[in-house]
This record gives structure tokens, C-alpha cells and sequence, in this order.
């Protein structure tokens, strides 16, 4: 079947999947050679939890979520999965992406970049079945898989519960329209199939928990015309989803719950607060979308977003920008359909993420677009498509077929240029971080964020100075004394180091890592019983603390206690039996004759 694309091009179905393809991975190729960064870290290269199948039952547990005081951990323990939430889904594939690339950020890119590219084909297939108009669902899928806000998202692994997330809802949703055009035996299999994907979603992010919403609004215009009274009889269709939703939110919230969540204390704990809050981060969303420049990864405690006035002049337009379009989308509802179909979509689905029901760590973030931008992209389409179509008593058909033709490919091109840039950005953590203090020159994470990467970098110097600079713009950032401890104890600075640690101990007195770190420095000086007594006490505070269990046994083994080192280091195996240090340590001593 050929799809008809008015002003655009002829492609069979088989044809546009392959441009699709072709396309995304031409834009996109750069982004192959990245190397891990930001949250990579924490879920898969620190993370020993996803480095053995054998934890793999695990993600059915409690035992999968992460303590929040263990997200910046830098040694080398179980941690759990690195995440906060509950979503196995996204862990799942870290398990069979180590098992596959191990280490080597390539194999997890280009899977993530496959799962882009099979969230755009599927997203040409959802919305031939929606407007049946090929041109239209070419056109939205392209302008969707190479809009710039969609880098973060794809480029960093640690984001990919987005692309996941993105994937189910659409397979969902593909499947609910199927659902209603099959016969009733067929009819009932693609609606199954559609609750169980719907499930999928929310165990990949929360923010599939809006899908129920745009279903009843695909249900009010192009299903039920635009009648209420018709969406109140289909109410039976929905109600597979909102147990999906029920199910969901007993699972996260009562059964497999994080009861070491961060509590979000900062200034939009004020309901008030962060209406006005939203209503300026919108305005920047759609910014975003629709001149893509200036995008940039963004910090959770960004001030600049937040607005505690109404009489701000950005949350004043914000409000009368957004305002307008969802009267005239209202307004438009009987004459343009794609029209107020696509921006309510976009409204939609930024509600998880619009912090007004529920804060976030994060006021905003690029990767909260990656759905919200397929009703953008939709929107885009349909206008461009139809352009020609539209009367205007002054202009001539021919001059909007012109005008039709040449913003389309200008958009693409300026798209693609602007991914293949964006890409680079998250070339590797020091790129990364470089670009954070740009945009925050002020801020204590960001200078404490490039700290970490030059001293994975192992410029230690550098990262001395980064961590210097963080703690003159927040003296009271106890994990920043820990890391500068680090690369004090690195270049044998060891009464340097001492100091740091104790400084972070004073801060924070439950502060494991920074006692671990100390009884290190300790037993370097060769104060060995004063080392013990920190080891036992990082221990007695926790107990599944590798760190402390190796420095421990080692501190032993340079007292010559080696029977008692070996008994430390096998307690150490038996909480983490795929430790390489430890099993180091024991084949020295066995080496030796001990």
C-alpha cells in the first residue's frame, strides 16, 4: 500500500521505516562513541547489583531500590538498582546489557538508540491508524525522532526508563485502537494485550500513568465524536487501565516502597509555589519544541525557575500563552481535530512532571519531553500537511504548497544539526559538567559534579580544585569533603585527607564511605588500632559496608594477623562473592604463604 503524502513524498509502509531508520542512526551516530555519564554511573558502572544475573529475582524484591544516601557511593558494593522508584523494566535491560557489553558504553548507546528507533516506526504505525493520512504520520515521526530535546533521553543510558516508558505506551495504545476494530474475539486479545503493555509502561516511569487520560481524549474525537454522553458509555474500556493503575500504585507505594525516598524540602513545598513554578518551566518546555536551542541538562536546584510572584513577567506570558492555546484548542475542537487533539496531548502528559500533585527533585528536565513531544510533533505535522489545504483569501494555493514544502525540509535540516550538536554534549562526564557550570556558574553541584569527572579522569588536581571551589559556594556539603579526602588520600596527602573525612563526620556522623575512607588514611600513617576502632564503627553502621571490610582486613594483614584478615575478607565475600579487591587481597596472602 502506498501512503499518500501530500507535498511530501510517496514511500510504502516498508519504504518510510526504513528512512526512518536510516535517518535516525545517520543523526544519531556520533552519539555511539559517548562514553557513561551522569546517573550511569550510580545504575551501571558502580552498581554491582545488574553485574550478575543472579540478582536478576531481585528486582521483584524491596531489595531493588536504593537508599538515597547510597546514590553518590563510589566504592564497589551491592547498592541495590540504583534507583529510587520502582522500574524493574529499565533494570532489566541493564542486567542483559552487562551480560551482552559488559563495561563498554557502545552496546548500551546503540541499544538505547534502537529502542528510539522502534518507538518512532511504532509511533508512524500509531498515527496511520489514527488519521490513516501517511503523510501526516511520516512526517510527525520524523520531526519526533530528531528534535534536539530528545538527546538527553536517548544519549544517557541512565535515562532510558523515558524511551521505555515511550515504547509501552505506544504499543499500548496501538493495540487499544486495534482493540476496537477487530471483531469481538480479536477485539478482546488486543485490548489484553493493550492493559499488559499499559503495566509494562508504568513499571518502566510514572509518567505512563497518564495514558488512561489520552485514550478517553483519542475516545472524544475520533471514536465517539465528540460526545460526552458516548464516553461515559465506552467508561468499560477504561476500567482495565485504571485497575492497571490501581495495581501500579499498590505495588510502588505499599508493597515494594522506598522508605529512604530524599524528602524534597526545597521552596516549592508550597503549593502556590510551584503552580507558578510550572506555569515558567512550561513556558521553557515549549520553547524547547519549538525552537530547539539552548537546551541543556539542568540541575534540581536550579532558583532561576522558581517564582514565588504572579506578577513575574515570564510566569505572567507563561500563563497567558498556555491559556490561549488550550481556548483555542477548545474552540477548534469540531473544525481541526489533529489540532486540539495534539496540544491537549502535550498538556497531558507533562502533569507527572509538571510538580503540582506530587515535587520532584528535579523543577524540569529535557527527558520529561520524550513523551510529551509526540503530541508536539503530531501538531507540527498536521499543520504543515494541511497547509495547502487552508483558505486564505491573499495567498494562493501554490505559494502555501511552496511555503509547506520548504519549512518542512528546513525543519529537518535545522533538527538534524541541531541533534548531531546536542550529541557532543554528552560526549563523556567532564564535557558533561563543563557545560552544567556554564549554565551554573554558582552552583555547589555542578563544580562538585566536574570534581568527580577529572578524578575519573584521574586528573586528581583538578578535581581538587573543583571540590574547593564547590565547598567555598556551600561549605556544608559533607559528601564534597569525602570526595576531596579521596583524591588527597590518592596523591598520599594522607593528614590532608584525615582532615576532610573528619570534616564530613562532623557534618554527617552516619556518613559510612567518610569512616571507611578514614580508617584507610589511618592505617597509612600506620596508626593501625586507631584505623580498627573507625573499621568497626563504619561496620557497626553498616553492615554490608565492602569498604569497611576491606580496609578492615587489610589493616590486619599489616599487623600480620593474617588468619584474622582472611576471616574479615570471607565475611566481605559472603555479602558480595563477585568483589575483585577482596579476592585480591585473599590471593596475596595465599600467595605469600598465609
Amino acid at each position: 500500500m502506498i501512503a499518500k503524502i501530500k507535498g511530501f513524498a510517496k514511500f510504502s509502509n516498508k519504504g518510510a521505516i526504513i528512512l526512518i531508520a536510516f535517518i535516525i542512526m545517520l543523526v544519531y551516530a556520533n552519539s555511539l562513541v559517548n562514553k557513561f555519564v551522569w546517573d550511569d554511573h550510580t545504575v551501571i558502572v558502580d552498581n554491582n547489583f545488574v553485574k550478575s544475573l543472579r540478582n536478576f529475582p531481585s528486582i521483584f524484591t524491596s531489595a531493588y531500590l536504593t537508599k538515597s544516601s547510597d546514590l553518590d557511593y563510589l566504592g564497589e558494593r551491592n547498592i541495590g538498582s540504583g534507583e529510587l522508584s520502582y522500574r524493574p523494566v529499565v533494570t532489566a535491560t541493564y542486567f542483559f546489557d552487562y551480560a551482552i557489553w559488559k563495561l563498554n558504553p557502545l552496546g548500551y548507546h546503540l541499544d538505547s538508540l534502537l529502542i528510539h528507533i522502534l518507538n518512532t516506526v511504532l509511533l508512524y504505525a500509531l498515527l496511520n491508524l489514527i488519521v490513516k493520512d501517511g503523510g501526516i504520520a511520516l512526517l510527525a515521526s520524523l520531526l519526533f525522532a530528531l528534535n534536539p530535546v530528545n538527546t538527553e533521553a536517548v544519549d544517557v543510558i541512565s535515562f532510558r526508563e523515558d524511551l521505555l516508558a515511550a515504547l509501552f505506551v505506544i504499543l499500548s495504545f496501538i493495540f487499544f485502537v486495534k482493540s476496537q476494530e477487530k471483531n469481538s474475539g480479536k477485539g478482546k486479545v488486543f485490548y489484553l494485550l493493550s492493559i499488559a503493555t499499559f503495566l509494562l509502561a508504568l513499571f518502566s516511569k510514572e509518567m505512563a500513568v497518564t495514558l488512561p487520560l489520552i485514550l478517553i481524549l483519542f475516545d472524544y474525537f475520533f471514536i465517539s465524536r465528540q460526545k460526552v454522553k458516548n464516553i461515559l458509555y465506552r467508561f468499560k474500556y477504561y476500567l482495565g487501565f485504571i485497575a492497571a493503575v490501581l495495581l501500579y500504585f499498590g505495588v510502588s507505594f505499599f508493597i515494594i516502597r522506598n522508605i529512604n525516598k530524599p524528602i524534597i524540602t526545597f521552596a516549592m513545598n508550597n503549593f502556590y509555589t510551584r503552580i507558578l513554578t510550572m506555569f515558567k518551566t512550561m513556558i521553557v518546555y515549549i520553547q524547547w519544541m519549538v525552537f530547539p536551542v539552548n537546551i541543556h541538562p539542568t540541575l534540581p536546584d536550579d532558583p532561576a525557575l522558581i517564582s514565588n510572584s504572579l506578577f513575574d513577567p515570564v510566569v505572567l506570558f507563561s500563563i497567558v500563552a498556555i491559556l490561549s492555546l488550550l481556548v483555542i484548542a477548545i474552540k477548534l475542537r469540531r473544525k481541526n481535530t489533529l489540532f486540539s487533539f495534539s496540544v491537549f496531548w502535550v498538556f497531558i502528559a507533562l502533569i507527572p512532571v509538571s510538580n503540582i500533585f506530587f515535587p520532584l527533585t528535579n523543577y524540569m528536565a529535557a527527558r520529561y519531553l520524550y513523551l510529551p513531544g509526540i503530541g508536539f510533533s503530531f501538531l507540527i505535522a498536521a499543520f504543515l500537511i494541511k497547509l495547502p489545504s487552508f483558505k486564505i483569501d491573499f495567498i494562493p494555493r501554490t505559494v502555501l504548497q511552496k511555503v509547506s514544502r520548504n519549512s518542512i525540509a528546513i525543519l529537518l535540516i535545522f533538527y538534524s544539526m541541531f541533534t548531531i550538536i546536542r550529541n557532543l554534549g554528552w560526549k563523556n562526564d567532564v564535557v558533561l559538567w563543563s557545560e552544567m557550570i556554564e549554565n551554573y556558574p554558582n552552583n555547589a553541584l555542578a563544580h562538585s559534579g566536574l570534581g568527580s569527572a577529572f578524578r575519573r579522569q584521574g586528573s586528581v588536581d583538578k578535581a581538587i580544585g573543583e571540590y574547593k571551589i564547590a565547598l567555598n559556594l556551600d561549605p556544608n556539603r559533607a559528601k564534597d569533603h569525602n570526595a576531596l579526602g579521596i583524591c588527597y588520600y590518592e596523591k598520599k596527602m594522607f593528614d590532608e585527607a584525615i582532615e576532610e573525612y573528619k570534616k564530613a563526620l562532623k557534618m554527617d556522623p552516619y556518613f559510612v564511605d567518610a569512616y571507611a575512607n578514614l580508617g584507610s588514611s589511618l592505617g597509612n600513617k600506620g596508626l593501625y588500632q586507631e584505623a580498627i576502632r573507625i573499621f568497626e564503627k563504619a561496620i557497626q553502621l553498616d553492615g554490608q559496608s565492602i569498604n569497611a571490610y576491606n580496609g578492615l582486613g587489610v589493616t590486619h594483614a599489616k599487623m600480620k594477623r593474617y588468619d584474622e584478615a582472611r576471616k574479615i575478607w570471607g565475611k566481605a565475600l559472603a555479602i558480595n562473592p563477585d568483589n575483585k579487591n577482596i579476592k585480591d587481597n585473599l590471593n596475596k596472602i595465599s600467595q605469600l604463604g598465609y
